[in-house]
């Protein structure tokens, strides 16, 4: 799946590059793959990603860039630090253990397929911003941002000591890491990554207000507890789960890259409710 987004996703730009697109266009198409590239060959170094990662990232990077513009090139690489900087390693064992800059070479790293699982939605908004300059598509963007964030702080944060934690769904105690466990921790942890994308969202684009910031920050967090409720319903690790969709994905080891894809697109369409409220 990630070889058909990469592809898919290298065809529109050649496409939009030839026939759509102005000089000044090409331009920033060109900056982008070159600076997606550098980005993800040292990510591929320092080992947060792993090579078909380092080709998705290139790609995706490009995308966003190129054209979704250096608003929406910041806040993708604002995730990917602080997303890279707090996932942890994995011991020889293959327990999880320290955050993720402090060790070198033992990395859990992220592959192609999870990169698109993040920002598929992103990239594929950021294509009919390009065509059609709607500012309505760049805030969908960014609150998918802000749900793929939410979830990977409230998951790496989340998880990492033992504490009270519930399933989602029905509000029984389980073990931290459960998928569709939710603790105060976790959520407060995921509120703050919503809140960093909003805010990095005002950084980079000073010509919006407090409403749309608002609307990437809550759409962003309730992509999160969708994140959540959906794989507690789905993902292979909950003992209640018995769903079709579960047993489908636990022998492909991919049904939590399933539930992040739906869950950014919630995100996004949360925002797109909210606006058409606004």
């Amino acid at each position: 799946m990630d070889r058909l987004a990469n592809y898919t996703y290298i065809f529109i730009l050649i496409f939009l590059f030839i026939l759509e697109g102005r000089s000044d266009d090409h331009i920033r198409i060109l900056i982008a793959l070159f600076l997606s590239f550098i980005i993800s060959m040292y990510a591929f170094l320092v080992n947060w990603i792993t090579l078909d990662g380092a080709f998705a990232a290139t790609v995706f990077g490009t995308v966003a860039l190129g054209l979704g513009g250096w608003i929406l090139a910041g806040l993708v690489l604002v995730f990917f630090v602080s997303s890279s900087l707090i996932t942890r390693h994995k011991d020889q064992s293959g327990n999880k253990t320290s955050m993720g800059i402090f060790t070198e070479w033992t990395k859990e790293r992220r592959n192609g397929l999870q990169i698109w699982a993040n920002g598929f939605w992103i990239a594929l908004f950021a294509v009919i911003w390009f065509l059609f300059r709607d500012e309505t598509l760049l805030v969908m963007a960014s609150a998918a941002l802000a749900a793929a964030t939410a979830d990977t702080w409230a998951t790496e944060l989340g998880s990492r000591k033992k504490g009270h934690t519930i399933l989602i769904t029905n509000f029984r105690k389980v073990d931290p890491g459960t998928d569709g466990a939710i603790s105060l921790k976790g959520t407060l942890a995921g509120f703050w990554g919503a809140l960093l994308i909003a805010f990095a969202f005002f950084i980079f684009n000073r010509d919006t207000n407090m409403e749309i910031i608002s609307i990437v920050a809550f759409s962003g967090f309730l992509g999160c507890i969708a994140d959540s409720y959906l794989g507690a319903i789905y993902q292979h690790n909950n003992p209640d789960s018995n769903h079709w969709f579960n047993r489908y994905f636990h022998s492909h080891d991919s049904g939590n890259n399933a539930v992040n894809w739906a869950a950014t697109g919630l995100g996004a369409l949360f925002a797109l409710f909210l606006i058409q409220l606004t």
